[in-house]
């Protein structure tokens, strides 16, 4: 039995843990291009979210990044302002 997992242990650990405990738990809200390289994925993950970076030149999870700050949203707002009026 998984139990749920904070923020700040999460952050704490290695990559590969991150990556295993993010595709058991994690629910994918969308993705986005980064420079026709990387596919970032965010997830929610328990209370908080993450940014997944899948790197297309080595076919693998490069990153996991937590998502603390306001300004780490810019890239999803037109996003979800579009979908949210196109569905309506």
């Amino acid at each position: 039995m998984n139990t749920a997992m904070n923020i700040k242990d999460f952050k704490r650990l290695p990559l590969d843990e991150r990556t295993n405990y993010l595709w058991d738990n994690g629910v994918c809200l969308g993705q986005r291009m980064y420079a026709n390289q990387y596919i970032i994925c965010i997830f929610s993950l328990n209370d908080f979210f993450v940014e997944a970076r899948y790197s297309k030149n080595n076919n693998r999870v490069d990153a996991i990044m937590p998502l603390t700050d306001v300004m780490e949203w810019e890239a999803y707002v037109d996003r979800v302002v579009y979908q949210h009026f196109h569905l309506n």
